[in-house]
């Protein structure tokens, strides 16, 4: 049976900056689910960045009727998400990092809120990449480099130790993230990387400067079909 995932990332819903940019992020949100809806996708993967914490309220009961799986991003209250987030897999008392797995594929989510993947994290992480199984890890920040200003700005600190645990198993790593606001695929042994655009405005990959532009919004699709994985994106003008 072929599985179908939404990974949706970067929305930051009544946040001012997209507001200076022209972008209406709750009008961008509701486009995205009318396209789900037409689509009859019901599972959501959220890559972090929601917006303000006024905002979640609103976003989660917008998801009330999708298989909902969330890593959290810089922009995100941990606090805040698990009053409407509830999900019994996560086991630390202040991070959301969690796994469950199907048939083929084991799927696991990182917290990088704090900018940094903390030593629990990253214990735990390596006790997960045991499996025979695919891995599927979902995090807001890129684990490998992309050559662009927000990688040498805004990367993940310490994100050499993850790449490090990645290295060391013999599994294929498939990491779907975020936070840069752009779209790149790029791999290195055995992990293949899927940066997905923002759902909000996006950030030309540019090496000296950040540029800003509001001509598209989207999300991406994951599909799952047994032990092989296909992905597209679907932008709006």
């Amino acid at each position: 049976m072929i599985e179908r995932i939404a990974y949706i990332t970067d929305v930051h819903i009544d946040e001012e900056f997209p507001k200076t940019v022209g972008v209406n992020a709750r009008q961008n949100w509701k486009m995205i689910l009318k396209d789900l809806a037409s689509r009859d996708i019901n599972e959501v993967i959220y890559g972090g960045d929601i917006g303000e914490k006024s905002s979640n309220p609103w976003f989660f009961e917008s998801l009330q009727e999708y298989k909902l799986s969330i890593s959290l991003g810089n922009h995100d209250d941990f606090y805040e998400v698990i009053k409407y987030y509830k999900n019994e897999a996560y086991i630390d008392a202040d991070s959301l990092y969690y796994s469950w797995e199907q048939s083929y594929f084991k799927f696991i989510f990182l917290d990088s809120s704090t900018e940094v993947i903390s030593d629990e994290q990253l214990s735990w992480l390596k006790t997960e990449l045991v499996t025979p199984k695919k891995v599927l890890l979902f995090i807001h920040h890129p684990i490998l480099a992309i050559p662009n200003i927000m990688d040498k700005r805004f990367y993940l600190k310490g994100r050499e130790r993850i790449q490090a645990l990645l290295h060391k198993v013999d599994n294929d790593i498939i990491i779907f993230c975020g936070h840069y606001h752009m779209e790149d695929h790029c791999i290195h042994k055995n992990i293949t990387q899927f940066v997905t655009p923002a759902a909000s405005y996006q950030i030309e990959k540019d090496p000296k400067e950040i540029k800003v532009h509001n001509r598209t919004f989207g999300y991406r699709i994951i599909e799952l079909d047994e032990d092989q994985l296909y992905t597209e994106l679907i932008l709006f003008n």
